[in-house]
């Protein structure tokens, strides 16, 4: 059987990394940046989307290692508008947790609480997280980014995969785990968030953010083959009911982003309550893409001019800093919300070591 439009039938290769069911329908089937073969698939029983096959473990920690920000960033170390869009975006989703967990946001007497960012990219949110009083650590696949959070901003983010590194985190050690846009990029999400579970202390809350698949793009824009798994509101609930964790807030399911707050659950769920979705979301959400809607949206939202401007004004804003630290000082410092004295330094040395 060859897989040739949106919506045909599809027994997969490998089965689905949520539910382990392997009956599907084909959702694309290229790559929208490359334009080269590449099946996306989405499970009948749960709704999750994922390319088919599923790289293994090894060949996508090789490609992410040493090639995933040269093809889809052409960068080997951010540009300061990188560091500085990563640092509005960091600032964002704390204001949006804090929202949704107050009580993580309130002030805490005694050490400081830990947290952990897995896919740190080149360190805004350790920074962000150290300035906020946090002793805040950062797992980051790509020798480059890493690297430049090390010696650039002298942040403590070790260099590894997922899997490699978590298992260096310390048992019920880490009151706040953040996973920015790095769980569409794992091949064994089940194993991911149970390790990720282990580390988080009593109370410890995990915060996820992912691409949501049904949103408005061009008709060959979503799918590619950095992204492995593809989500709606109900396959992620769904994916982290079946890793043992219980939703605690949730963003609204038709945003551009899906952000997801989750707690170890008391007990595992029945399996009739676990939420479901179907392999049609995805299916009709690609085939309602099409040019000329999304060319009329387009020009209806001005977004094309939008995004022309926003990115010139973060290029002049970036200009007027040497490097990152002085930019997220900068940015970071002009939203308040420092702790006193007594804790540590921003930006400094002594706040980013160890």
């Amino acid at each position: 059987m060859t897989a040739s439009t949106t919506g045909h039938p599809w027994n997969a290769h490998t089965p689905c990394p949520s539910c382990g069911e392997s009956s599907a329908r084909v959702v694309a089937t290229r790559d929208g940046k490359t334009g080269e073969a590449l099946l996306t698939v989405a499970c009948t029983a749960c709704g999750l989307g994922r390319i088919d096959p599923m790289p293994t473990e090894q060949a996508l920690a090789d490609w992410y290692s040493r090639q995933y920000r040269q093809a889809y960033k052409a960068a080997v170390q951010p540009a300061l508008r990188h560091v500085l869009r990563a640092g509005r975006n960091a600032l964002d989703r704390w204001h949006w947790l804090a929202r949704m967990q107050p009580v993580l946001a309130a002030p805490e007497a005694g050490p400081a609480r830990n947290s952990l960012d897995i896919g740190a990219s080149s360190g805004e949110t350790v920074a962000l997280m150290r300035h906020l009083g946090w002793h805040a650590t950062g797992i980051e696949p790509h020798q480059g980014y890493a690297q430049h959070a090390r010696e650039a901003l002298d942040l403590p983010v070790r260099c590894g995969t997922l899997l490699e590194q978590i298992e260096h985190t310390p048992s019920a050690s880490q009151q706040l785990v953040t996973m920015f846009h790095v769980l569409e990029h794992l091949a064994d999400p089940l194993a991911a968030l149970r390790k990720i579970a282990r580390t988080l202390a009593p109370g410890g809350r995990l915060f996820i953010e992912v691409p949501n698949a049904t949103r408005l793009c061009s008709p060959h824009y979503m799918f590619f083959r950095a992204h492995t798994l593809y989500f709606t509101q109900p396959s992620l609930h769904g994916l982290m009911q079946r890793a043992g964790l219980q939703v605690v807030a949730a963003s609204e399911p038709d945003a551009d982003n899906l952000r997801v707050v989750v707690e170890v659950a008391p007990a595992a769920p029945a399996l009739a309550a676990v939420a479901i979705d179907r392999a049609d979301t995805l299916v009709q959400a690609q085939q309602r893409r099409r040019w000329l809607p999304y060319l009329l949206e387009q020009l209806r939202t001005a977004r094309p001019l939008h995004k022309l401007m926003a990115r010139q004004e973060e290029k002049r804003t970036a200009a007027r800093y040497a490097n990152g630290r002085e930019l997220l000082q900068s940015l970071y410092g002009a939203q308040g919300g420092q702790r006193g004295n007594s804790g540590p330094a921003m930006l400094s040395g002594r706040a980013f070591s160890g």
